[in-house]
């Protein structure tokens, strides 16, 4: 098994493993044998029918991605027959870590739409307080369990625009990239991730309303992304300077968000700062309900301001690919007109 994120190949597309509709949790589990370990958390775990939770050898709470509490996971989940997640961001990671180091058959069925973690195949270990993206583990089954998803708060579901909204970021970054010759743009990706945005901006008041139809375009757009991703080897396309702010932002506090909700902030503040249409950014935002201002994340103006002071310093030494943030720091003023517009 590979260390690395984007070494492999894919058995098949992301988006042919992905179910989307309603009742659909316990007739994907069926075919999976009694005794898999359940990877959960308290709230979503009410919602989880107790002919599943019968079923399963052990059920185990998803604490954190921190390397050392994922490894005390597998330890105590010994040599499951299957891994079956059910919850978010945390409960995905944590249970493809476990998959991947014990070799199981992986079913996941996310409870929230605030991030990919469903249809990505390496986990977002933080080491030292840091990203670092490790494993690859390939899910025979996403389920999107409509009844499932709308047990969640709809804020935490509208977060989910926030990694496809960052490809409005991304593109712009990539393409900085290839200027300053760093790396090559591929046409036929770069196209390809367009066109997710665009079905995002075009069901964007969907998502504020919970469609069934909203919940399918973000899904498939995390899967195709997933699968852009394993084609080219990297990232790009999806993640750029509005990821590398938010895990900024998310070192410096201290502290955990709706992932979604902070990368659309970066998406607003750093579209700005790329000149970027950033009005169509803000409208998709806006329209989709998704609540991405400081003070809806409780992040101050003092916070936010060191963390665009350090953004340059923050990418070089982090070797992340090149974007808006590499050629200089910003000085006073970019921060204070940067601020205006989100404050």
């Amino acid at each position: 098994m590979s260390e690395g994120p984007y070494g492999n190949v894919l058995s098949r597309p992301t988006r042919d493993a992905v179910l989307v509709g309603q009742g659909l949790l316990e007739e994907a589990l069926r075919e999976l044998p009694d005794g898999f370990v359940l990877i959960s958390q308290p709230g979503p775990l009410e919602h989880v029918p107790a002919s599943i939770t019968a079923r399963a050898g052990s059920t185990v709470e998803a604490v954190s991605l921190d390397l050392a509490a994922l490894d005390r996971l597998v330890a105590e989940a010994g040599a499951p027959p299957a891994v079956v997640g059910i919850g978010g961001g945390v409960v995905m990671d944590s249970a493809k870590w476990l998959a991947y180091r014990s070799g199981a058959p992986l079913l996941l069925a996310p409870s929230i739409l605030s991030a990919d973690a469903c249809v990505t195949n390496s986990v977002a270990v933080r080491v030292g307080g840091r990203v670092d993206y490790r494993g690859f583990v390939e899910a025979q089954q996403v389920v999107v369990d409509v009844d499932l998803i709308s047990t969640a708060p709809p804020r935490l579901n509208r977060a989910g625009v926030g990694d496809l909204l960052s490809i409005h970021t991304a593109l712009w970054d990539w393409a900085a990239g290839e200027r300053a010759g760093h790396g090559t743009v591929d046409q036929t990706i770069a196209e390809r991730a367009s066109a997710v945005l665009d079905a995002l901006d075009s069901t964007a008041a969907g998502v504020r309303d919970g469609t069934v139809e909203s919940m399918a375009t973000i899904v498939t757009g995390y899967a195709e992304i997933n699968d852009m991703v394993m084609a080219c080897g990297h990232a790009q396309m999806e993640e750029g300077s509005e990821h590398y702010l938010s895990y900024l932002i998310e070192l410096r506090t201290g502290r955990s968000f709706a992932h979604g909700e902070l990368v659309t902030l970066g998406v607003i503040l750093m579209s700005t700062l790329q000149d970027n249409d950033p009005s169509r950014a803000r409208g998709i935002a806006e329209r989709s309900g998704v609540q991405w201002r400081p003070a809806d994340l409780d992040l101050s103006r003092d916070v936010l301001s060191d963390a665009l002071t350090g953004l340059h310093d923050y990418v070089s030494e982090s070797g992340f690919a090149y974007s808006v943030a590499n050629p200089r720091a910003l000085d006073a003023g970019d921060v204070d007109r940067l601020l205006r517009e989100v404050m």
